[in-house]
């Protein structure tokens, strides 16, 4: 038996649970908020801010699960990397859930890194930068 860490324990979550459940596996299930989908069939369920890396890492050491599993964005995925260190399995993998949950990223990767033609974008993070950046990728406002 696998004991297996889900993070986001939305709808989706949910039938994964009920699926791997019926396969003998052991979910703990950990969300933002209490009673979740998923953590009303899991194991066990944790509530806390997945955003917070020190309480991600608490939740992760305390459970020491043999695989994560993650469902929804709002997590520090960059953390992944150190659980699979610690012999933790990642699924998909650490480098793949950080690339696909974070857009930033996985934009800069195909456009920068990659060389893939994308549509012109900018990032901004105040209204004067949106203003600059809407001039430099042509549209108007």
């Amino acid at each position: 038996m696998k004991k297996i860490m889900l993070l986001g324990s939305g709808e989706l979550g949910k039938e994964f649970v009920i699926a791997i459940k019926r396969l003998g596996q052991y979910v703990i299930a950990v969300d933002s908020y209490n009673d979740a989908p998923a953590q009303q069939v899991a194991d066990e369920r944790e509530v806390i801010n997945m955003l917070d890396g020190a309480e991600l890492d608490r939740i992760v050491a305390k459970h020491k699960p043999d695989i994560i599993v993650p469902e929804i964005e709002a997590i520090r995925t960059e953390r992944f990397y150190d659980y699979e260190k610690q012999n933790m399995q990642v699924v998909p993998s650490a480098k793949a859930a950080n690339f696909t949950m974070n857009r930033k990223a996985i934009r800069d990767l195909a456009a920068k890194e990659l060389g893939l033609r994308t549509a012109k974008y900018e990032y901004a993070n105040s209204f004067e930068e949106l203003v600059a950046a809407v001039k430099i990728v042509g549209c108007h406002v």
